[in-house]
């Protein structure tokens, strides 16, 4: 008796043990409007054009060597998609409860931390934008500032001078007025 009823779910034990697999990412096809992977799962399967779901306003490339969470569709396993992609060598660590991190394979990330401190972190950052609003009490530069356009202040200091209410003596000896 009990063979039968093992042969009568043998087909459905299968498919619910194959509903979820782990996998390593092979190639990443990012061309289409749905991004698509190649994933090897069981030991000799290898599985094209598995669809990768990411989170809306986000988008990323997985490295080769990646690992995937991927879903048989209705038990298919040939309608396979990828929920989930991480690649734990390059993943930041040592985060604290409640951080969040945007991060690259080549280390450079952003970091949300606590009490409201947001860290970006690179070689190099480019902003493009029609403008830029810095609205802050106080705003400070730790290394050199170079302007390729105008400039202008209310009050501009030089060291501890300042140049909105500055008089000085001219070389004749007479004193100049407030700057206009």
């Amino acid at each position: 008796m009990i063979n039968q009823i093992n042969k009568l779910t043998a087909s459905l034990s299968r498919r619910i043990r194959l509903l979820v697999s782990r996998g390593v990412v092979n190639i990443v096809n990012d061309s289409l409007k749905q991004q698509n992977l190649q994933v090897s799962l069981l030991a000799d399967e290898t599985a094209d054009d598995v669809e990768r779901f990411q989170n809306y306003g986000h988008s990323s490339v997985p490295p080769a060597g990646s690992e995937a969470i991927v879903l048989s569709v209705s038990g298919v396993r040939q309608h396979l998609v990828a929920i989930a992609v991480d690649n734990k060598n390059s993943r930041m660590g040592k985060l604290k409860a409640g951080d969040s991190a945007l991060y690259h394979l080549e280390g450079h990330h952003i970091l949300l931390t606590e009490n409201g401190v947001v860290r970006i972190q690179c070689k190099r950052l480019e902003v493009v934008a029609d403008e830029i609003v810095f609205d802050a009490p106080q705003t400070r530069f730790t290394g050199n500032v170079d302007i390729k356009g105008v400039s202008s202040a209310t009050n501009h200091m030089s060291g501890s001078t300042s140049g909105k209410d500055h008089i000085h003596t001219e070389h004749d000896g007479y004193s100049t007025s407030k700057p206009q």
